[in-house]
């Protein structure tokens, strides 16, 4: 807040302040990035600059102590014959050496083998006859090499010295004694290479011993003799230097930055290092740097200053439009246009306001009309539509839609709810949409339950929304009536999932209610049973008495079986004189819900066994009961009804009138599919299935494409149906490599018949399970064997079943429309026997419809099936789609449904499956359709 007050308020001071904390950024980082650049180079400069000093100096010394060595080796070598045995020959030899007297300023002495001096010059008394032997230097001498000492102070002189010493050579090669010359530190004659005072400006010198750290001459002979810092602290950098490294580097020497320059002398392990205080050399460039700040600083305080005069004066107008804008927001002003002037970009901004308020008048004049035509909409709209308030949930206004749907008038509604007026009579599920529309401000397609005047129950679809209304907060309900479709959809799931003979559920539902019964005994820990039903020798009288007292038998049963039942019990009808009874809420141990299943059982016995009135004729039929008790574990419905099936066959088994329940040993057949699962495996592996190939023909018997249908011949067992090893590959998982191996095969022998014009035409229906379809990269493997197979995609059709469409059908749809781009076509198997959508239905991609050939099979004698197959005909007409119907096996049938308009048929009436080679000769004996 307190920056805000400091900030400035008009838009002239601001926008001054802006251009000049700009100005000053870019001002300073050029001068900061200057400094450090210059600062980089004078440093760069400074360091080349010392190196090349300590270079010089470098090999200067080097230059002055390899003379030196070399001289005393080469006097050495010449005096080697001497020193064995005639100390006084020696002696006067040292003092006839001026040139050797010249080099070392500090004398010169020689030692016999054992280190003890014999001669030495100047002759002094106290260095003849001292024993040398525990000097280093002396020691290195006698093994044969040149050597020098560190910096030390002499025992004689008292003085700081460095002492060379190279070995007596006798005609052997034996070092038989040691000539060593003294070279005095402190002597002002110590190598004249190096510069008596400073090299110039602020740069000073020194040399030092590497191993001991001890300065041995330097440009500040007050340092002579000096040890230089151990390591650790601030000498941690110098560290590498003392290893013999070369470079520069900075130093802190008692609160100074040094900049210093290292070179080594590698022969006799010293080096020259040359320094300067950094802050001294730099002191030029913190100069510049003044200078620069200061010129900144005046250019900043000049462009600020011309910067708002200018602004000032392009603002000027800008001020004179905000006050009239201010004016025209207050009403003290008509809205109109504001006059141009200024520069070029303020009149921009005048027409720009201009322009705005012509648009602002345009849309008032459009929202106008949106009232307008959303007024219209309202009233006319044939959904109920009405605006309620949220405080008392009183309508304040319905159009004429609500009026025609609930019967009440526009004045009897307005000022009343919904609950008085009887229309919601659910208040809990009223409370409920209302909660989430106001949770939400929004819900939409909420199916409810309202009623009309006169007491009809209406299902609509409701959607809402919040908004303001005349200055209050409101509800927009928008109603539409679906009480028709719902009528209709139940009509159709009626017929889809009962059995229209009877009045029970069909199969369909049942196994859907059997999967929900096992759900809830695993929640609840009880058991349920399933018992499985077979009239004993319904044949004989249905084919006695006519498929009509057939019907009127099966219609009976079912009465009577219901009339048995419990409420939480259940009866089926699956098929032909099959029923089965599922029974849940039994008790929690096997023996007691076995003993109440018995029970029903016997019930179901005895009531069946009573006489039937057939036609005035009395006639007994039995039954065989099958029971399975589960509940223990959770298992595939399909299997529970397999299991109660088989054990309904052993019950058949044992005489009419049998109750068997299922027991263990029965399922010595899973391990023959367990064998046939392995095999199928092996077969899949060296792919030992075969293709055989049902004709499809048109009404004039002219061939229009066949159905692809795998066949597996297994070695030792024969032929293997298909309904035992197709349902074994859906489970397992094999049915995907199975069915790319299906595809493939079948897109080869399209791909040949497309190279002949008799067969190019016909299409190839290839059957898809829904696992194989829904693979993520199904789409792709169909691309990748159409190119590589090179067959037709427009004379390929995918057959897929309803239960496809069960999951996931918007994924379903959007396969179907990739494959459909590329030609691919559809083929809906089996349709009446699943799912049978018709929202969805509408929505897939189709070409064809299949009539089922359950339907088929009985449409002559079952009015159920013939009424299925006429819809089927009707539905796939109306959808503009083909319709074939399969397992056509009489011409009765064909006949039939070609008076009904189905004008495709495929079944053993005119061919079974047929393998390669019998149907080319099928169709060369039956024409292919036209092209």
């Amino acid at each position: 807040m307190v920056l805000h007050r400091l900030l400035p308020t008009t838009l002239q001071a601001r926008m001054a302040l802006c251009v000049v904390l700009g100005l000053l950024a870019g001002l300073w980082a050029l001068a900061l990035y200057a400094d450090r650049s210059l600062r980089q180079d004078m440093g760069r400069q400074l360091e080349a600059q010392q190196m090349a000093q300590a270079a010089l100096l470098a090999q200067g010394l080097e230059q002055a102590l390899q003379v030196r060595a070399a001289a005393l080796q080469h006097v050495a070598r010449e005096l080697g014959a001497t020193a064995q045995g005639e100390p006084q020959v020696l002696q006067q030899r040292l003092m006839a050496l001026t040139v050797l007297q010249q080099l070392f300023n500090g004398g010169v002495f020689a030692t016999d083998a054992q280190g003890v001096a014999v001669a030495a010059h100047p002759m002094q008394s106290e260095r003849v006859g001292r024993d040398y032997a525990d000097r280093a230097y002396v020691q290195a001498a006698l093994a044969g090499g040149t050597s020098l000492s560190p910096p030390l102070v002499g025992r004689t002189a008292k003085v700081p010295v460095v002492v060379m010493a190279a070995p007596l050579p006798a005609a052997d090669g034996r070092a038989v004694g040691v000539l060593a010359a003294v070279v005095d530190l402190a002597s002002p004659g110590f190598l004249e290479a190096l510069p008596g005072g400073s090299l110039g400006g602020h740069m000073r010198w020194y040399v030092a011993e590497r191993a001991s750290r001890t300065i041995v001459a330097a440009s500040d002979r007050s340092r002579l003799m000096t040890t230089l810092a151990a390591p650790g602290g601030d000498a941690a950098a110098f560290e590498p230097y003392w290893g013999g490294a070369q470079g520069a580097v900075r130093l802190q020497r008692q609160g100074v930055q040094m900049l210093t320059a290292v070179r080594q002398v590698p022969s006799f392990g010293w080096m020259v290092a040359v320094e300067q205080p950094l802050a001294q050399a730099l002191a030029p460039l913190d100069a510049l740097r003044q200078r620069i700040v200061l010129a900144a600083l005046v250019l900043t305080v000049l462009v600020t200053a011309g910067v708002w005069c200018l602004l000032r004066r392009a603002l000027r107008p800008l001020e004179g439009m905000a006050a009239q804008m201010a004016a025209m927001a207050r009403h003290e002003a008509p809205l109109q246009a504001l006059p141009e002037r200024g520069g070029h970009e303020v009149r921009q901004l005048v027409q720009g306001f201009n322009h705005l308020l012509v648009q602002l008048d345009r849309r008032q004049q459009g929202l106008r009309e949106s009232e307008k035509r959303y007024r219209a909409a309202f009233l006319t709209s044939p959904d109920a539509v009405d605006i309620t308030r949220v405080s008392d949930n009183q309508h304040l206004e319905v159009n004429d839609g609500f009026v025609q749907m609930f019967g009440w008038s526009r004045e009897e509604v307005v000022g009343k709810s919904g609950l008085e007026l009887g229309i919601w009579r659910d208040k809990a599920a009223r409370d409920q949409m209302l909660a989430q529309l106001l949770a939400h401000g929004v819900c939409r397609s909420q199916e409810q339950q309202l009623y009309h005047r006169d007491g009809r129950r209406l299902t609509v679809l409701m959607s809402a929304s919040l908004f303001d209304f005349e200055g209050e907060p409101c509800m927009l309900w928008v109603t539409h009536d679906i009480t028709a479709h719902r009528q209709a959809r139940e009509q159709i799931e009626r017929l889809t999932f009962t059995d229209q003979l009877t009045g029970l559920p069909n199969r369909s539902q049942f196994m859907e209610r059997l999967e929900q019964a096992q759900a809830r005994c695993l929640a609840e820990r009880r058991l349920g049973a399933l018992l499985y039903l077979d009239l004993d020798d319904f044949r004989t009288i249905n084919d006695a008495l006519g498929h009509g007292q057939g019907d009127t038998l099966l219609h009976t049963v079912a009465g009577r079986i219901r009339g048995v039942l419990g409420a939480q019990d259940m009866a089926a009808r699956l098929g032909g004189d099959e029923f089965t009874v599922l029974c849940e809420g039994l008790p929690p141990v096997l023996g007691d819900a076995a003993s109440e299943a018995v029970q029903t059982g016997q019930r179901l016995l005895a009531a069946l066994g009573r006489p039937f009135d057939l036609g005035g004729q009395e006639q007994h039929c039995s039954v065989s009961i099958g029971i399975l008790v589960f509940g223990e574990a959770r298992e595939d419905p399909l299997e529970l009804l397999r299991k109660a099936d088989l054990t309904l066959n052993q019950a058949k088994a044992a005489g009419p009138g049998s109750i068997l329940f299922f027991e263990p040993q029965m399922l010595d057949q899973v391990s023959s599919r367990a064998r046939l699962q392995r095999s199928l495996r092996e077969a899949l592996h060296k792919e030992s299935f075969a293709l055989h190939y049902q004709p499809q023909l048109a009404e004039d018997g002219a061939v229009v494409g066949v159905e692809a249908l795998v066949r597996w011949h297994l070695q030792g067992h024969g032929m293997v149906p298909p309904a035992e090893f197709i349902p074994l590959a859906e489970k397992t998982g094999l049915i995907l490599p199975l069915g790319r191996w299906i595809l493939r095969t079948a897109c080869m022998q399209l791909a040949a018949w497309a190279r002949e014009p008799a067969r190019r035409h016909l299409t190839m229906a290839v059957n898809v399970s829904a696992g194989q379809f829904q693979q993520d990269d199904f789409v792709q493997q169909v691309r990748e064997v159409l190119a590589e197979t090179g067959a037709p995609a427009g004379q390929l059709k995918i057959e897929l079943t309803e239960s496809l469409m069960l999951h996931q059908i918007e994924d379903v749809i959007a396969r179907m429309k990739a494959l459909r781009a590329v030609g691919v076509r559809f083929s809906l198997d089996d349709f009446g026997t699943g799912f049978s959508s018709l929202a969805y239905l509408k929505r897939l991609p189709l070409q064809q419809l299949k009539i089922d050939q359950s339907f088929v099979r009985d449409i002559l004698q079952d009015p159920n099936d013939a009424a299925i197959a006429q819809t089927v005909i009707a539905l796939g007409h109306s959808l503009g789609l083909e319709v074939i119907a399969e397992g056509v096996e009489t011409a009765a049938q064909r006949d039939a449904l070609a008076a009904w308009g189905c004008h495709l048929y495929q079944g053993y009436l005119f061919s079974k499956p047929l393998p390669g080679a019998a149907l080319e000769a099928f169709l060369a004996q039956h024409p292919a359709a036209a092209g």
